[in-house]
């Protein structure tokens, strides 16, 4: 087989596959190359760039940030497993991970960490359509994840980049705890509000009279490292207050997470994945939002807004709406307002976007756990399950 140097001594073999591989795995149909730690893993995905359809959660860019700053501190290793097809050499699929211990454990999740919206695999040329071939690449999956006790892939979306994600057809689905939340700006966003009824629209004109009052009003896109470090560090205290008003433990604050979202802004903003924007009413910033730009889509990751300083002007109504303007004018039609079900996202007129979770047993100790999951899925769609559930909860969790 021809190779050729890439660099640190690794080696890149005709298929584009970097080397040498921790293990190989050969089924009747497919190969699964599994790649152990932040270095050989992300070594093995930026060697076969190109041609892969993934959500913004599971790029290079997003994964280097995650597995270099994150998953250190999260005592997460993390692992990527290349699905190839035999005889052309393609790749099928690629599943980022991270492999975590939970009590007596050892389990395989998508690599998230509490910071990635959505889960799902990366998809390769090699096309999965047919429900024979689907079983074979999960069989090979699942052969190289021997030495975990518990498969648990969540919040997988049906479509990944307009393509079926063939996971959702495994056994072990279950409908996920939350959903997407989405728009689509489909001419100008004047036309947009408009559409969202009298009420939405006189509110927006009000938010934009009061803000051009306040004196020197400003929206822009932070983009010099002194602009980032400025929006993303308000950001980082309006969020932080609010919550310590509120009471509530914000993880955000941990060392980990600030140096992986800090990182994640300045070299994100560098790669076009981050977007920063700040709004500013008299030279104070007032409200900011910080969000990934992947495949024609934004996506809403933070937000915060000034308290009752700003209050009166809707600061996060405005600077989601100057964003979308920003992004409509540059053919950026497609805005997700990430999971959870707040009246905030709510009042845009976002559409469900089910997603799924995967959770399957590889050893008889995690069966009681993955049956929990399972359950627990199938009773947020029905309401007479989901009161036999909370009374039953307590026993269920031993």
């Amino acid at each position: 087989m021809a190779t050729a140097e890439v660099g640190n001594g690794a080696v890149l073999d005709v298929a584009g596959r970097i080397g040498p591989r921790r293990s190989l795995w050969r089924g009747t149909r497919f190969i699964t190359e599994v790649f152990d730690g932040a270095d050989d893993a992300l070594a093995a995905l930026e060697a076969v760039q190109g041609g892969l359809t993934s959500t913004g959660f599971q790029t290079l860019d997003w994964l280097t940030v995650l597995y270099e700053e994150l998953a250190p501190s999260q005592h997460a290793m993390p692992r990527l497993l290349f699905v190839t097809e035999r005889n052309t050499g393609e790749i099928a699929l690629i599943l980022p991970l991270v492999i975590r211990k939970k009590r007596t454990l050892k389990v395989a999740h998508f690599a998230d960490l509490g910071v990635s919206d959505y889960g799902g695999p990366i998809l390769g040329p090699a096309l999965l359509k047919k429900g024979r071939s689907i079983r074979r690449a999960w069989r090979a999956i699942r052969q190289a994840l021997r030495d975990v006790d518990l498969i648990r892939l969540e919040r997988m979306p049906a479509q990944i980049g307009g393509r079926p994600n063939p996971l959702i057809t495994r056994s072990g689905i279950t409908p996920a705890r939350h959903s997407g939340n989405v728009l689509v700006v489909p001419e100008t966003v004047e036309d947009y509000v408009r559409s969202r009824g009298k009420k939405f629209r006189k509110e927006i004109e009000r938010c934009h009279r009061l803000w051009e009052k306040e004196g020197a009003p400003r929206f822009y896109r932070a983009t010099t490292p002194e602009e980032i470090a400025r929006v993303y560090s308000v950001l980082e205290e309006q969020q932080s207050a609010r919550h310590a008003a509120l009471g509530s433990k914000y993880v955000l604050d941990e060392p980990a997470y600030r140096a992986f979202y800090e990182r994640l802004a300045m070299d994100g903003s560098d790669a076009e994945l981050a977007a920063l924007f700040a709004v500013e009413a008299q030279g104070e910033i007032v409200a900011a939002l910080f969000g990934i730009v992947h495949d024609g889509a934004f996506t809403l990751l933070r937000i915060s807004t000034a308290g009752q300083v700003g209050s009166h002007l809707s600061p996060g109504r405005l600077v989601v709406v100057e964003a979308m303007k920003y992004f409509v004018a540059r053919g950026v039609r497609h805005f997700d307002m990430g999971i959870g079900d707040y009246p905030f996202k709510r009042g845009f007129g976002v559409e469900d976007v089910p997603l799924y979770d995967l959770i399957v047993a590889r050893d008889l100790s995690a069966v009681p756990r993955a049956l929990f999951h399972r359950l627990k899925g199938r009773l947020r769609q029905n309401k007479l399950a989901r009161a036999v559930y909370q009374r039953w909860k307590p026993v269920l969790k031993r």
